[in-house]
């Protein structure tokens, strides 16, 4: 008896988690929408519906809102607080983001140890800007040990994974006259 019981609890509950996510999918996609749109008191809306249920791209959408100002106050201390909970979940595009307030000090304080490792993060899941990013780090030793070798190995992974990046940084001759 109490096992069929016990059964249904757990599906209801998997059913009610599942909901949640699919309908903060459904709202940051709105959101999307509307700001495709330029209706940004909408994409604001559906942004925050999405984001208090921690949608990773909800966050950051509306992290991005925060630092153009359309929609809302331009507030890069707000962006990088929204960008900070989306790159505690994994988020690629936010833990650049965010690497880069770290690195520039914007809405943080400056510290480019901080910033690169986010970056080196972000280029380690994939994104091919943040591998861009992370060579020219690696180039002139911000934030990471000036190591022209790495430098030369991200911004070929960074063009391979499609990255526009000039032939003349595909050397470590052109890496190094970089940051000169």
């Amino acid at each position: 008896m109490k096992i069929p019981f016990l059964r249904h609890v757990l599906t209801l509950s998997a059913t009610v988690l599942l909901s949640g996510c699919i309908m903060s999918g459904i709202a940051e996609k709105q959101g999307r929408n509307a700001y495709l749109q330029k209706d940004y008191a909408t994409a604001r809306m559906r942004f925050e519906e999405a984001a208090a249920e921690d949608n990773a791209d909800a966050l950051y959408h509306l992290a991005g809102m925060y630092v153009e100002g359309k929609g809302v106050p331009r507030d890069y201390a707000k962006a990088a607080s929204l960008l900070e909970r989306a790159s505690a979940q994994g988020h690629a595009e936010s833990r650049l983001m965010l690497g880069l307030f770290y690195l520039h000090g914007d809405g943080v304080e400056q510290d480019a140890v901080r910033g690169a490792d986010l970056i080196k993060a972000a280029a380690a899941d994939g994104n091919d800007v943040a591998m861009y990013y992370l060579g020219s780090l690696y180039a002139g030793g911000i934030g990471i040990k000036k190591d022209l070798p790495a430098a030369l190995h991200w911004m070929r992974k960074a063009r391979d994974a499609g990255f526009p990046v000039r032939d003349e940084l595909l050397t470590e001759a052109g890496l190094a006259a970089l940051h000169e």
